[in-house]
């Protein structure tokens, strides 16, 4: 099944007037999401074939946070007991049918989860939201960005409460969307559906039935779902204030305050690359000394090299040499210090340490400088992070009261832990001597820096240990009377020693 959201084949207009409804985003709202998404698939409005090249700095900016946020993260479903323990047997972890359900489920979307961060750091955020298909009793996943679904209400902590997630593929000439509409009332989640189909793809058509479309035809028109603490889906919004319209709930692309910088830096580039090929080496030439075409036209052409090296020009015979190198001294290094300071800008406005864009050799500091240059992109990745979590726990909570719903799996309690990296500010080694030292100083224990080091629960560390010490104390045995039966050297009795 072949799923694709894009925002601009079903623009707002047409929606609003299917659902007879308005949307509560500003004009200056709907505009920006235009733009960021122009920017990410490297279509700025600025950017000419000839005259303004691209550094792609808006795809390259979502991919690298996307990297970051999601590096060496460390997640895990197991089972609970009724008293809210881990459930344990024989030394080793036992996780409950419905944990080892959602985990393999949930494994799925982690696979391509830093794909699809990217166009969400893009977008500003995301909607990831799990559907069952009964059939063959899996759970998979659409992804949604900002640009695309049709937000119609937030409730007082600026969470989605009613928004519509188009669904829109394509058959030759015919284009066939599904809105689905998410309403969380007093009795739970309202979940309505209404097919259209049209022949051309900046309309949405006319209405039809579900059971007009093959893999439309099993869905409800309209169903409740009960019980649900909350939507059946996860939103992640990007962990930034919204400066395009601040009254909206709606996050801001990752690089929405650095669009202007971005343009200049765009401008820059294409000067250096103009630089460069207006300084190209050529040799100016008398039509005279040019061998004459063995056509019927007549003539001259070049000699057999580069088509860009020789040109012919008019000499004066009285003054001018029949040959003269034209090689004028190239301008690069202002150039490039001016776009360097341009990387600098962009990095400080997305919140990216400094040489991730700009020549880290050109800018040096002091380690109390640098540390605080990455504190900042630290600090830009963990806010991120965290509502990263906020919304995969939402959508493993749908999963569940989907798995129930359809009997995808028995039921039974489960427990999540997400593990974030910090590598970004300190490395791999650094950080591995500060647990030991806090080991050493027994401020953590044995089992503290095994969930650390190894990813490991809480459960499976102390197995671990308990297996690692019942392993030494079983070969005690055969080396103690190995050590009292051996002479001394001192002139020790075997006692004594």
């Amino acid at each position: 099944m072949i799923r694709q959201v894009i925002r601009r084949m079903i623009p707002y207009r047409s929606i609003e007037q299917a659902e007879h409804i308005d949307t509560p985003l500003s004009s200056e709202m709907t505009t920006a999401l235009d733009m960021w998404y122009q920017l990410y698939v490297n279509k700025a409005d600025w950017l000419k074939p000839t005259t303004v090249k691209s550094l792609n700095l808006p795809a390259f900016i979502s991919s690298e946070i996307a990297r970051q946020i999601v590096l060496e993260m460390q997640w895990n479903i197991t089972g609970k007991s009724r008293n809210g323990m881990t459930e344990t047997t024989d030394g080793a972890e036992m996780t409950n049918p419905r944990a080892e359900y959602l985990k393999t489920e949930f494994k799925k979307l982690v696979n391509i989860l830093r794909l699809k961060l990217e166009q969400g750091c893009a977008a500003g955020g995301m909607i990831i939201k799990p559907y069952p298909n009964p059939a063959d009793g899996h759970i998979y996943f659409d992804w949604t960005m900002d640009w695309a679904f049709y937000p119609l209400a937030f409730d007082d902590d600026g969470n989605l409460s009613d928004v519509i997630i188009p669904d829109v593929f394509t058959e030759g000439k015919v284009t066939y969307t599904r809105l689905e509409r998410h309403t969380i009332t007093k009795d739970g989640v309202k979940i309505s559906q209404r097919a259209f189909k049209s022949n051309m793809r900046d309309s949405i058509g006319t209405e039809i039935q579900l059971t007009e479309v093959e893999r439309w035809a099993a869905l409800q028109a309209e169903a409740t779902v009960q019980n649900t603490e909350g939507p059946l889906f996860g939103w992640y919004k990007v962990a930034s204030a919204n400066n395009i319209d601040v009254d909206s709930p709606l996050g801001a692309s990752v690089f929405a305050k650095a669009v202007d910088v971005i343009r200049e830096a765009d401008l820059q580039y294409s000067r250096l690359l103009w630089e460069f090929e207006g300084s190209e080496l050529a040799i100016d030439v008398d039509p005279t000394v040019l061998r004459p075409k063995k056509t019927e036209g007549g003539g001259v052409e070049m000699p057999k090299l580069n088509e860009r090296l020789f040109r012919s020009v008019d000499a004066d015979k009285g003054d001018r040499d029949l040959y003269e190198v034209f090689s004028p001294a190239i301008r690069d290094g202002s150039l490039l210090n001016g776009l360097n300071q341009l990387f600098i800008r962009i990095e400080d406005l997305t919140g990216l340490s400094r040489g991730t864009l700009s020549d880290a050799n050109v800018d040096a500091r002091t380690a109390t400088e640098l540390k605080i240059i990455k504190q900042r992109s630290y600090a830009t990745i963990a806010d991120n992070q965290a509502a990263l979590e906020t919304c995969l726990r939402d959508v493993i909570r749908a999963m569940d009261k989907y798995a129930t719903a359809y009997n995808l799996a028995p039921e039974g309690e489960y427990d999540v832990s997400f593990e974030w990296d910090d590598s970004i500010l300190t490395d791999a080694e650094q950080q591995l001597q500060e647990r030991l030292l806090l080991y050493n100083a027994g401020i953590i224990g044995k089992a503290e820096l095994r969930q650390w080091y190894l990813g490991e629960t809480q459960a499976q560390a102390e197995n671990a240990i308990a297996a690692v010490q019942k392993e030494a104390l079983a070969g005690m045995p055969d080396i103690l009377p190995t050590i009292q039966d051996e002479p001394s050297k001192q002139g020790m009795s075997s006692t004594q020693e």
